[in-house]
């Protein structure tokens, strides 16, 4: 297996930087380590994942270490995670504008001092591994593109274990990410980011209604309901580039427990459902048309990944409504809804 993960936290500056230096970033990405090297998914090597201070204080040292980890994909079965945690800006007067990711060196407003994302796009998008996450936990992570290719359509293959996910610490246009720390959450992650804090519980505490190992859909879920407990804190965001929400990253500790059962004869139900597991249950969905298009003009009114998810489950609608009665009802609770009646 070739799957490797690269942690970095850049949470020190110097002194005439004009940046404020937060130890919760320092803090989260030692605790992201410690929760690779516990996930049997990952190891106890991943604990290195972590980038030293010294690597973290040039964009040189940050470039180097990331082709290295994107190098050691083999193929559709490893796993490429990169998480960032630190300052992030967005420059619109450089080409295309771009966020770009503090660095030690960096200086407020100096953008050549940052690391463009576009140069750590490139190498997540040349690592051999099938599946490739990106977490930003910065400011204007909202303003990240998609991972894959710019040519290619997010989410229209959902397949499970390839493709690119972006998840992200703010989404809207929402652009400031907290960095002060979360009295909420137990110790030690009240000293980390809100954000990276709040999925660091989900690894730690898993998710008793969710059996299977931690999905990408699942930990974004997870992570937002922690959040909305606080009352407190802005909700994440998560784009998905051909990857399915049912592609796995995490060991689920709770998977031990009973899960909960849940009710999938509903709306919310279904919307939860494909939300945590991408189509892996769609065909039975399916069996219900009527209840389907509701499913999808709910998901049509959500975020991005609600979006591209309902353009997914409408693409495969005649392939699983092949009786053209059924299609008419699936599409009768649509097109209420397209025109503004429903």
């Amino acid at each position: 297996m070739g799957s490797r993960a690269l942690v970095i936290g850049v949470g020190a500056y110097d002194d005439d930087s004009g940046i404020d230096g937060y130890p919760t970033i320092e803090a989260s990405a030692r605790a992201y380590g410690a929760a690779l090297a516990r996930d049997p998914q990952w190891g106890a090597e991943a604990g290195a994942a972590v980038l030293e201070p010294e690597r973290t204080r040039t964009a040189d040292g940050v470039m180097r270490a990331l082709h290295d980890a994107a190098a050691a994909g083999e193929g559709p079965q490893d796993t490429l995670l990169v998480v960032y945690v630190g300052h992030g800006a967005y420059w619109q007067d450089v080409p295309g504008g771009q966020v770009h990711f503090a660095v030690g060196s960096s200086r407020i407003n100096e953008p050549w001092t940052w690391l463009s994302a576009w140069y750590v796009y490139r190498a997540i998008r040349k690592s051999k591994a099938g599946l490739k996450v990106l977490i930003a936990d910065c400011c204007y992570s909202n303003m990240l593109p998609h991972l894959g290719p710019e040519s290619a359509l997010p989410g229209a293959l959902g397949t499970r274990y390839q493709g690119t996910c972006v998840l992200t610490a703010v989404g809207g246009t929402v652009h400031n990410a907290w960095a002060d720390a979360c009295a909420n959450l137990p110790s030690p992650l009240d000293t980390c980011t809100p954000f990276s804090g709040h999925l660091l519980n989900v690894l730690g505490e898993g998710m008793p209604d969710h059996p299977d190992d931690l999905t990408l859909g699942a930990l974004r879920a997870g992570i937002d309901e922690s959040m909305q407990e606080c009352g407190v804190h802005h909700a994440p965001r998560m784009l998905l580039n051909d990857a399915s929400e049912a592609a796995t990253l995490f060991t689920n500790h709770a998977k031990g427990r009973r899960p909960r059962a849940r009710v999938l004869d509903t709306v919310d139900g279904w919307v939860r459902e494909l939300l945590l597991n991408g189509e892996r249950n769609l065909p039975d969905l399916m069996r219900r048309p009527d209840l389907a298009g509701r499913v999808v003009v709910r998901l049509k009114a959500g975020d991005e990944q609600s979006r591209e998810l309902a353009h997914r489950v409408d693409r495969r609608a005649a392939e699983l409504l092949p009786d053209p009665v059924d299609f008419v009802r699936y599409w009768g609770e649509i097109e209420p809804a397209m025109l503004g009646g429903g």
